[in-house]
């Protein structure tokens, strides 16, 4: 399937207003938000008239805040409860906890309406149906109780597509961007740093070390790059991209699916970033960092090239200028390993995102679920999905006569203006974010280089990213006994390699050992999965 960038998803919805699809109106230049539609209004509110018994809906939810002790003190859920009539009682699992919760919630049926964004169910989705835990979708969709959802799909070929399993089966409830702002996590540098230098942006790896000396002699700055975190390698491909080959799985050619770790791919990026960690120009401990610790390093400066999502960017920025009032920094496009290569591998994201609610069959048993799937659909409405990307219109954020979007929480009381805090910090208390909902993603208050970091990282092509596959119950079991062994190993190997504790002579002893745990068999399901989704 393909995958759009921010500025391909904006011309597409131009040319769905002349095949009639709505679009208030649109502007290309960076930075600035119009009003747009990308959806329908199908929703007769309230859900619960006057005189009608009260429905109460218990959603699940990992929860911890700097700025709120409940949910229900998002503006979101209590204009919400206003529009539609149904209640929500929430349930949080216990503090870094929440794995062990959920299981033991599944295991015992102990069950909320709606999970959101829980851990994935062991076996898969189509095995969490079977098992009368999650209701799918589909017999309310072909009744006509969510015709949101339903206008999503009938429009937009990628939405259908990603929105049900090889199965048939709708299950999930996703995160869908219409307009995307991926690539959201990618490398940054220092420009104040360069600019003091005199040296001009790296573009090639030797460039990097390069550049990662003068910074380490002049300023005591290093590399950061956390390994398994979305800003390091795991998702954002970090150095691993300009050598063809990342942490986990990726579909080469969009059609192959490859373990990255496994390729003699790897096996160069190891060698560069083992020569990177032998000169000191890597952070000694990166190992070791917490996120806490890492974003710390890149506010006070010790990082002069480094991994982070734009979304930690904003206070980083607000930190590091509180330190040192030329803090300034620069999204750079991946560097290639040789002149004129083409890369294929960057932090991406489809249209449906991972990010997922599942109401549950104790909505049937408590005779909800007719409410809880309407309920839930109006997430995906023009005017839900607004409601949970913005706020409140007049309460935290308001339309200009441009049409242009302007966030005024500060001014009408909702979020007190704090000038230690940014946007990131605060924006719990009036919008959502990583929840089931049509999104439009652009809907944040973005700090100049975060539109600079878009626009850069999409320069790389992502069409070796693997696309959102699925597996069976037998595949999901079988793959999960090989790659918890082996990522394990991978985990384990990567970081000895790279601090020289393993001789990188020893590679292909390694890969030898991975295909003793069977990995061989996982690439297979992963190409089983991916063949099958190709064909959806």
């Amino acid at each position: 399937m393909r995958k759009f960038s921010r500025w391909v998803c904006l011309a597409l919805v131009l040319m769905l207003v002349l095949s009639g699809a709505a679009l208030a109106e649109e502007s290309s230049e960076l930075g600035v938000i119009h009003k747009q539609n990308y959806g329908t209004n199908a929703t007769e509110l309230p859900l619960v008239k006057e005189g009608d018994e009260p429905v109460t809906i218990t959603v699940w939810r990992d929860f911890s805040s700097t700025i709120m002790e409940e949910l229900d003190e998002c503006l979101v859920f209590q204009e919400m409860e206003k529009r539609t009539g149904v209640k929500i009682e929430w349930v949080y699992p216990p503090a870094g906890q929440a794995t062990d919760n959920y299981n033991l919630r599944i295991a015992s049926n102990d069950l909320p309406h709606m999970f959101s964004c829980p851990p994935e169910y062991s076996g898969g989705l189509d095995k969490a149906v079977e098992d009368e835990i999650y209701l799918p979708i589909n017999e309310y969709y072909d009744k006509g109780l969510t015709p949101n959802y339903k206008y999503l799909r009938d429009t937009y070929e990628e939405i259908a597509v990603d929105t049900m399993l090889d199965s048939g089966l709708m299950v999930a409830w996703h995160m869908i961007d219409y307009v995307p702002s991926s690539p959201w996590s990618g490398l940054w540098v220092r420009q104040d740093y360069l600019e003091g230098l005199g040296m001009e942006v790296p573009t090639t790896m030797d460039e990097v070390t390069e550049v990662l000396r003068a910074m380490k002699d002049k300023y005591g700055a290093v590399l950061g790059c956390n390994i398994k975190d979305w800003y390091g390698v795991a998702t954002n491909f970090n150095f691993a991209s300009g050598f063809e080959t990342g942490y986990e799985w990726f579909a080469k050619d969009g059609t192959t699916a490859v373990y990255g770790p496994m390729t003699q791919e790897y096996k160069a990026w190891l060698t560069q970033m083992n020569a990177w960690y032998a000169e000191g120009l890597l952070d000694p401990d990166f190992a070791t960092r917490t996120n806490d610790d890492y974003n710390a390093k890149v506010a006070n400066g010790e990082y002069g090239v480094f991994g982070l999502a734009y979304g930690e960017m904003g206070q980083a920025k607000v930190t590091g200028l509180s330190q040192n009032p030329d803090f300034k920094v620069l999204a750079i496009t991946a560097p290639t390993s040789y002149e004129g290569q083409v890369l294929h591998l960057r932090q991406s994201d489809h249209i449906v995102r991972t990010d997922r609610d599942y109401l549950t069959t104790r909505c049937v048993e408590d005779g909800i679920d007719e409410i809880a799937m309407q309920w839930k659909d109006y997430w995906y409405s023009q005017e839900g999905g607004d409601l949970c990307s913005y706020g409140v219109e007049g309460q935290s954020y308001q339309w200009n006569e441009n049409n242009e979007l302007e966030w005024i929480y500060d001014e009408t009381g909702v979020f007190e203006k704090d000038d230690t805090l940014d946007f990131w910090t605060v924006y719990p208390k009036f919008k959502l974010h990583n929840w089931g909902y049509l999104r439009d993603s652009t809907a944040y208050e973005n700090q100049p280089e975060v539109w600079q970091c878009i626009a850069e990282w999409e320069k790389t092509d992502d069409s070796w990213v693997m696309p959102p596959v699925a597996h069976t119950a037998d595949e999901e079991e079988e793959l999960a006994s090989i790659m918890t062994n082996v990522n394990t190993y991978r985990e384990e190997m990567t970081l000895k390699f790279i601090t020289g504790q393993e001789p990188l002579e020893n590679f292909d002893a390694y890969v030898e050992n991975m295909k003793g745990m069977y990995v061989e068999d996982a690439v297979q399901i992963k190409q089983d999965a991916l063949d099958r989704y190709l064909e959806r």
